[in-house]
């Protein structure tokens, strides 16, 4: 291989780690698709990783325990055994006390799972969708589809700064809302997560409102916790 050869390579290679790491400063969804799965720096002192199945994943799994900072540990479509479960009790068990552990969980996450997550021993702090049989520690209102939309959109290229920058709109269901409701014979209506009427994202065709661009609600919870712990600490 000559000369000009060489650093075409080398610039090339170049290129194409800039490229899998984004715009956004987070790694695209390539980067974590293969097993294990990649730690992604958050920021406020915190790594994410998104382990989808516990069996395949014990090797990285340890090593983002182990850190010695902060985890966001994403458990909400995971997969387990037995023997997984015993590992992921005894990671959890082993973990550096007074270091930040927050794990997430869903309606889909297997009970096994959140046996282990939600015992005296474990130190993490479940954040997620509350459940008529688990109730984690921090509860997100947010749908069960919305949040697997925003846990999907990840891994077909959404960049994950994307999916927890800017605000996330606080649920709407005000006096004229409940009125609205009372007229149409709803005389019992449920609160709802809805977006701020005023605002639009542009039309979907046939004059209705295009679905607005997913945001994962439970993994900016986490976040936003640990910039207010931080804070609080400063």
């Amino acid at each position: 291989m000559n000369l000009s050869i060489r650093r075409f390579v080398r610039k090339s290679s170049t290129f194409v780690g800039l490229m899998a790491f984004g715009a956004s400063g987070f790694p695209s969804p390539a980067a974590n698709v293969a097993e294990p799965p990649v730690a992604v720096d958050l920021g406020a002192n915190l790594s994410y990783v998104r382990v989808r199945s516990l069996d395949e994943s014990p090797a990285a799994l340890n090593a983002a325990l182990a850190a010695k900072h902060g985890c966001v540990l994403d458990l909400r479509h995971t997969d387990s055994t037995a023997a997984s479960i015993a590992a992921l009790n005894a990671a959890l068990d082993s973990y550096p006390k007074g270091t930040a552990l927050y794990i997430l969980i869903s309606p889909a996450t297997p009970a096994a799972v959140l046996d282990a997550v939600n015992t005296p021993a474990s130190r993490g702090l479940t954040v997620g969708i509350a459940t008529a049989n688990f109730s984690p520690k921090i509860a997100v209102k947010t749908t069960s589809e919305e949040d697997r939309r925003a846990y999907d959109a990840f891994e077909t290229g959404t960049p994950l700064g994307e999916l927890i920058s800017g605000k996330i709109e606080k649920e709407r269901f005000d006096e004229a809302m409940l009125v609205k409701e009372f007229k149409s014979g709803n005389t019992e209506p449920p609160p709802e997560l809805s977006t701020d009427p005023t605002k639009t994202t542009g039309t979907a065709g046939e004059g209705k409102p295009a679905a607005a661009p997913p945001k994962d609600r439970v993994l900016q919870r986490a976040l936003n916790v640990q910039e207010a712990l931080l804070a609080l600490r400063r």
